[in-house]
């Protein structure tokens, strides 16, 4: 699985595709020693790779950005200004990943990944994989598409697509026509694994089907036996060398300008392999440390950045089939890793006639698993109208707009609800289940009855300056009980009772007095008449 989707995702990541290949490999080595997840499949990975894509799109072979190089000119060395390659950007943005990475985890700022919330990260790859998609289909076409940036430029992706299709000539159409064969075929054959051959195998063993592997080492003989490109135009992947890249030094100086794409890409990267890695974990004897996931990732990323590498995150897909076939370890990663190597050395270069279209069947075969998310709406909605809104706004601004601005309004959104939701806390009146030891909320579960004479309050929240005023009035409203009116009554009823008993004073001393007035003289006259 390395193999197919490194080079895949390479150019979803704008850079050479053996880099993706590269991936399973050099950020392995600092990942098993640090890494706490023991299934996470570290390498490329389709949003990772998307994003680092959108900063060499921007930024590599653009005339604006420019360095100087000492070359050979008429027999004079001498320095000359050239653009940025794409490597080059793309190791530039992976080195300042690192460097985030590294600065949160000094900061001790791994739980920086539970401002995320659920809805959030489900709508933000969900809309990433709609930019997957597009990005791949003009491969699945078989046109070059002009390069597009800003709101709305999937649109332009879409007209340029079809104005070249309407425009074609019969050279072009037959292009897109194999382009198309190639890709439905690769298509069925990868849909048909995943839904009826996978799951018969499962039952007779673990290891699965390696589908796009056979796939690619097909596609790589039959661009080679039919000479696909001479004959019919098609795009292979190109150069791949072999052997490992030597170590060289990223273009530090590109901070200013790569400051924030580095940072949104850091935090996905993080985002990812953590959730990926708390999910693994479930049901196993072990936990995950956040902040040491930081430290793994940074200096992995680290290394990639110095070996032709891009940012690096865990994969999905390769994740939950190491944990499937019973991987319990990195060292599986690490056995693989050795096995990338060996391809590196001797036959990287098989690769080279493979045609594109291949790779972006595989990649949008993958990508099912992303876009069905789009299902996880109604569930959020269902759970909170607060989140389902989020998921809304979050996934129509990185559709329409861009992927890091997704991000960020995604993330305010997120803390904003966090705050919210602290301020006006999940509140209930308690009732107890007959015949058992329950308590549970009496609006939602019927069986559940008051004590008499009692009223018991759930309260589930933060308590502080902010929320004690809220939480004063949910006491109040659920037991229908208002402090303040009791002391009222209280002190009226007090109050009365003084009234009453000052006036069952002042009628007891009038007796009093009305009877003394009488006592004296019959005290008087009582011995004469006795006498």
């Amino acid at each position: 699985m390395h193999i197919p989707q490194g080079l895949g995702y390479a150019l979803l990541a704008n850079v050479p595709p053996v880099v993706g290949i590269y991936m399973a490999f050099f950020p392995m080595i600092p990942y098993f020693f640090l890494g706490t997840s023991r299934h996470n499949s570290m390498g490329t990975f389709a949003v990772i790779c998307l994003l680092v894509g959108k900063s060499v799109s921007s930024y590599a072979m653009n005339p604006l950005y420019t360095h100087e190089v000492l070359k050979e000119v008429n027999g004079t060395m001498t320095n000359v200004q050239e653009m940025y390659t794409d490597l080059e950007i793309g190791t530039a943005v992976t080195f300042y990943c690192a460097v985030w990475q590294l600065v949160l985890y000094s900061l001790r700022l791994g739980v920086v990944c539970t401002l995320l919330s659920d809805a959030l990260v489900s709508s933000f790859i969900t809309g990433a994989g709609v930019h997957i998609f597009t990005s791949q289909i003009k491969e699945i076409v078989g046109v070059k598409v002009a390069k597009f940036k800003g709101p709305f430029y999937m649109l332009y992706i879409y007209k340029d697509m079809f104005e070249k299709i309407w425009d074609s000539t019969p050279e072009t159409r037959t292009t897109m026509y194999v382009a198309l064969i190639i890709s439905a075929i690769s298509i069925g054959l990868l849909v048909l694994t995943a839904v009826v051959i996978r799951p018969w195998l499962e039952k007779y063993t673990k290891v699965p089907f390696p589908a796009e592997l056979i796939l690619v080492v097909a596609g790589v003989y039959a661009s080679v036996n039919l000479q696909l490109p001479e004959n019919y135009g098609t795009r292979d992947i190109g150069d791949i060398p072999t052997g490992l890249p030597g170590p060289q030094v990223p273009h530090i100086e590109l901070f200013s300008i790569l400051i924030v794409d580095s940072f949104v890409t850091a935090i996905v990267a993080y985002a990812v392999s953590m959730s990926m890695a708390l999910i693994l974990a479930e049901g196993e004897d072990y936990e995950v440390d956040p902040n040491q996931e930081l430290l793994a990732l940074g200096v992995g990323n680290l290394v990639n950045s110095f070996f032709s590498c891009v940012t690096y995150g865990a994969s999905l897909s390769r994740s939950m089939v190491l944990r499937g076939v019973g991987g319990r370890t990195q060292f599986t990663g690490l056995i693989a890793s050795f096995l990338i190597v060996i391809i590196l050395l001797w036959i990287a270069d098989f690769f080279e006639p493979l045609p594109r279209a291949i790779l972006a069947a595989i990649i949008i075969v993958a990508l099912r698993k992303i876009l069905i998310q789009v299902f996880d709406l109604p569930v959020f909605w269902r759970r909170s109208r607060a989140d389902g809104i989020v998921w809304i706004i979050v996934f129509l601004i990185v559709v329409i707009v861009d992927v890091d601005v997704g991000l960020g309004v995604g993330f305010i959104l997120s803390v904003g609800n966090i705050f919210m939701q602290g301020l006006k806390a999940y509140t209930c009146l308690l009732g107890h289940v007959p015949n058992t030891d329950l308590y549970l909320d009496i609006d939602r579960y019927k069986a559940a009855r008051e004590l008499p004479g009692i009223k018991i309050v759930h309260y589930r929240g933060g308590l502080n300056f902010a929320t004690r005023d809220g939480f004063k009035e949910e006491v109040i409203r659920l037991t229908a009980i208002d402090p303040k009116r009791e002391v009222r009554q209280r002190d009226k009823i007090l109050k009365n009772k003084k009234m009453q008993v000052r006036v069952e004073t002042h009628v007891t001393m009038k007796r009093q007095h009305f009877i003394s007035l009488f006592a004296l003289p019959a005290m008087l006259f009582a011995p004469i008449v006795l006498f």
